[in-house]
């Protein structure tokens, strides 16, 4: 991938998540029954989702211009999407309004697979590298 295509995708990717994370910061209820309506908001935990989704998005960005850090972002990126979709699946039938769990489910495993293509890709320019 060229140099512009990483830079699209890493900030394109980071950016997604520090407006999620931002969102979630500062109204958590309204991105509690927007995104994540499975039942009564908590507050607490929509906040700790900000941080996390913080913390990624700042990492991909930060990948950006810091090239060793772009596998190891994309890496640990993917596998929190992953393991956030495998959630995602198995709560799929409490969401509300109901389409919300499926739609919601069906972008994070698309989300993770597109993380673990960049990963593999930005693997694959390191070793050419060398």
């Amino acid at each position: 991938m060229s140099p512009l295509g990483w830079r699209f995708a890493l900030r394109g990717l980071g950016g997604l998540y520090l407006v999620l994370a931002a969102w979630a910061a500062a109204h958590p209820v309204s991105f509690s029954l927007v995104l994540a309506n499975f039942g009564p908001t908590n507050e607490h935990l929509v906040h700790d989702f900000a941080a996390c989704s913080a913390t990624f998005g700042l990492g991909l960005v930060i990948a950006d211009r810091l090239p060793s850090w772009r596998t190891p972002a994309l890496a640990v990126a993917g596998l929190w999407n992953g393991f956030h979709a495998v959630s995602h699946l198995a709560d799929i039938r409490d969401a509300q309004p109901a389409f919300v769990g499926p739609v919601e489910a069906v972008l994070l495993v698309a989300i993770t697979a597109l993380f673990a293509t960049l990963t593999r890709l930005s693997i694959q320019q390191e070793r050419a590298a060398r």
